[in-house]
């Protein structure tokens, strides 16, 4: 949560909007689909599904840890409503409102979430908890400050074993336009973390909608996580996109997109094993689609579409 390092308001701001890139050292001057012209769909049917599901990994622990720390400080281990109100670096309890958890953060901006179910163990506290077998489910609503329009959305976590489903349903106002989400995704760990070493690995399977007033996207994605070492930890993420939309009287989709990545210690490393492939059709011709370059020390992973170059990263080796 914000008092631990991130902020869900940063990651909407990303996630809701696609308005930046997933970049990490940047270099200048790579162009981005202008607004109109199909330029929003691009960038939105390649960006916005991962951080929405994004999203939710952060979303949901953060409210375990909010619970965790309401329960504390009421000295009540039944405790899911109330308020608690964040000055500097702590935090303070209100048995009021009995109907939800309003928690307001020190910036004045608030979060409030309505809690009907949370189903779980924490005696090992708030990460053991969502990592454990749990059935969490609750509504959040965000108000940023000004910077975005509400944000509602009905979240559904339950995990049995090495199997995780998550829903994700609501709307959000972004751009000025009020648009709604529908998405899905199921979560299997095949291994974990062992002693002496690390090989920890799940894959993924993301689907779902989303849809506005000029939009409609229909998502089809798989991602395979694999963290492994012991001195050293090398990190591998592969992500396939199978996404269509409709914009403009348009139909657009990502057929067999491809993106491969691998760290070590949290650096880009062999950019042979790097991928960015797959073909990006309107009307089943192909008019662009996924690739890779260097730019000076930095590889750009990119989506080439009719509207201009939609940037997905951009690392230094």
């Amino acid at each position: 949560m914000k008092l631990l390092t991130w902020t869900i308001f940063s990651l909407l701001i990303a996630a809701l909007c696609a308005c930046g890139s997933t970049a990490s050292n940047p270099s200048p001057g790579t162009p981005n689909p202008p607004g109109n012209s199909g330029g929003l769909g691009f960038k939105t049917a390649s960006l916005l599904p991962e951080q929405l599901k994004d999203l939710e990994q952060e979303l949901s622990p953060l409210l375990v840890e909010l619970i965790e720390l309401a329960r504390s400080l009421s000295r009540n281990t039944s405790t899911l409503t109330g308020t608690l109100t964040q000055t500097g670096n702590t935090f303070t309890y209100s048995a009021t409102p009995t109907n939800r958890l309003r928690v307001v953060w020190s910036d004045g901006v608030f979060y409030e979430f309505v809690i009907t179910q949370f189903q779980g163990s924490l005696s090992s506290g708030a990460q053991a908890f969502y990592k454990g077998n749990h059935l969490l489910q609750y509504t959040a609503s965000l108000d940023p400050d000004g910077e975005m329009g509400p944000v509602n959305l009905s979240l559904r976590s339950e995990r049995q074993g090495a199997n995780l489903s998550v829903s994700l349903v609501g709307s959000a106002t972004f751009e000025g336009q009020a648009h709604t989400l529908n998405l899905n995704y199921a979560q299997v760990v095949l291994s974990d973390f062992g002693p002496g070493s690390i090989d920890f690995r799940h894959q993924d399977t993301l689907q779902g909608s989303l849809s506005g007033p000029s939009l409609q996207v229909q998502v089809n994605e798989t991602y395979d996580f694999r963290l492994v070492g012991s001195g050293s930890l090398v990190m591998q993420t592969i992500r396939t996109l199978n996404n269509t939309w409709s914009e403009g009287g348009q139909s657009f989709r990502l057929q067999n997109g491809l993106i491969k990545r691998v760290f070590r210690d949290g650096n880009p490393i062999e950019p042979d094993f790097w991928t960015a492939s797959g073909d990006l059709l309107r009307g089943g011709v192909r008019v662009g689609g996924f690739g890779q370059q260097f730019v000076g020390n930095n590889l750009e992973q990119f989506l080439d579409t009719p509207s201009g170059r939609v940037r997905l990263g951009a690392f230094r080796f």
